[in-house]
């Protein structure tokens, strides 16, 4: 589905825009500019959001050593099963 807008856009955009898009894809090109932004704004949104999370393991006191501790399991497990 399409829909049609009617922008204003500062004159100088303007001339940087029809210098760069495609003289028939003007409308194609700003709907991509606008969805590269949208994306931009919800990763930064669910990233901020993330941050603000409650810690998901709080009774892990040392992440690097958990991180290390568990790699050195799969390391022999996967040398056990022969993978």
């Amino acid at each position: 589905m399409v829909t049609r807008l009617n922008i204003s856009i500062p004159t100088e955009t303007a001339t940087k825009l029809k210098k760069i898009a495609p003289k028939r894809g003007v409308s194609s090109f700003l709907a991509s500019a606008a969805e590269e932004k949208i994306s931009r704004i919800e990763r930064e949104k669910a990233l901020k959001e993330l941050l603000e999370a409650p810690p998901a393991f709080t009774d892990i006191k040392d992440s690097v050593k958990y991180i290390r501790k568990m790699r050195r399991l799969d390391e022999k497990r996967m040398k056990r099963l022969g993978i």
